[in-house]
């Protein structure tokens, strides 16, 4: 029997005794009336009735409707779990768990971003952090745009800026420098030195990009150093456009 089962048998019991109790309590036990019709059968068993008053015919009829309503409306029994120990019970499961610690944040940086160093002709030079994918033309703006005789065309604008980098804004006559921490990209006169910069610093070269800085990197493990700048013109997308831009800023 569930437990829903047992509260209704317990509330209809209750029920009937109250019910008999208070008709016995206003009108006495049950009446056998002597006053039987006389039949022919002398073996006739007497027959029983109730006399109901209309007070408690009104008492039983609310009773039953009480009965129903809570036969009907009466919820089941169920476990209720507090809502703490429903928290403590996801939180202790393996999925939980692994889902809390792969959301851990790093104190530090933002994710993706980039600490610079723009000198030079800038209004505010500095350190400043950017985002992740930040260029060159983003740099210069965060110092405060470049100042009064500032060279903006010997620098490439749109290249992206890497962590660690020193963007140099050049005054005009001078050469741009895109220098790394201890990447030994700069010669003494400012120009990038293609032998020994990496793929980053070779993007600071004018009409190189990311890929076909890769490529000049590539080819110079593959072969060697390079004997003159000239020799950028045996790298793959390096044409005679581009080795002309590069001349001008570019050592061996």
């Amino acid at each position: 029997m569930t437990d829903g089962e047992d509260v209704r048998t317990r509330v209809e019991d209750a029920l009937r005794r109250a019910a008999s109790t208070a008709y016995e309590a206003a009108h006495g036990a049950l009446e056998n009336h002597g006053a039987l019709e006389e039949r022919d059968d002398a073996d006739a068993a007497p027959r029983w009735r109730f006399r109901v008053s209309p007070r408690v015919a009104v008492t039983a009829t609310i009773a039953v409707a009480i009965l129903g309503a809570m036969i009907v409306f009466l919820p089941p029994s169920v476990a209720r779990v507090a809502p703490g120990a429903a928290a403590e019970l996801a939180l202790s499961s393996p999925a939980a768990t692994s889902s809390t610690i792969s959301s851990a944040v790093t104190v530090g940086l933002p994710a993706g971003s980039v600490v610079v160093h723009v000198a030079g002709a800038v209004s505010a030079p500095g350190l400043y952090t950017l985002d992740g994918g930040a260029r060159v033309a983003d740099a210069v703006a965060a110092a405060g745009g470049a100042a009064d005789g500032a060279d903006l065309d010997a620098l490439n604008l749109a290249r992206v800026v890497v962590d660690g980098e020193q963007v140099r804004v050049p005054l005009k006559g001078e050469a741009a420098v895109g220098k790394f921490a201890g990447g030994g990209a700069a010669s003494a006169d400012g120009r990038v030195n293609i032998n020994s910069a990496d793929a980053a610093a070779l993007e600071a070269l004018p009409g190189v990009g990311p890929v076909l800085a890769a490529r000049i990197a590539a080819y110079r493990d593959a072969h060697g150093p390079f004997a003159s700048v000239d020799a950028l013109d045996d790298v793959s997308g390096v044409g005679p456009a581009v080795l002309e831009k590069v001349r001008a800023v570019a050592t061996v």
